[in-house]
């Protein structure tokens, strides 16, 4: 059985309520949620926001395809993928994974998964602003 598949980027904030109501089920034993924040420092400097862009239609479509495939996985019963884009404040969350799932294992073993794939392969950019001016895209240097 597929789970239920969920998976957008937003140019307005995420909501981890959602994110809970559309994983949670009566069929999963866990729920595991993780949300990333824009962090207040990056490279020993200090950091006033973050601004993210996307190769927007591959975006879209790497983003769903990554949250069917991990929603294949057995035992898994609803799978949550979101990212922002745009700017975002200090300590607001940039992305969301929630992964339900019939056992504990399993919900944390897909949601890991789910974070480090979405970083790793959806073509997403953040650029950091520095507290001081200026800005820097992280690995561009």
């Amino acid at each position: 059985m597929t789970a239920r598949a969920h998976s957008a980027l937003l140019d307005r904030p995420l909501s981890l309520d959602a994110a809970h109501a559309f994983v949670r089920d009566p069929a999963a034993g866990a729920v595991v949620v993780f949300t990333g924040l824009v962090r207040s420092h990056a490279e020993g400097r200090d950091v006033s926001g973050l601004s993210y862009e996307a190769y927007r239609s591959v975006a879209e479509d790497r983003l769903a395809a990554l949250a069917a495939e991990l929603g294949a996985r057995d035992g898994i019963v609803a799978v949550w993928l979101e990212h922002r884009l745009g700017n975002l404040d200090v300590s607001e969350p940039s992305v969301v994974v929630a992964v339900s799932g019939a056992h504990r294992p399993d919900a944390f073993a897909v949601c890991r998964e789910g974070i480090d794939t979405l970083k790793a392969e959806v073509p997403i950019w953040k650029r950091e602003h520095w507290v001081t001016g200026g800005s820097h895209w992280p690995g561009t240097d």
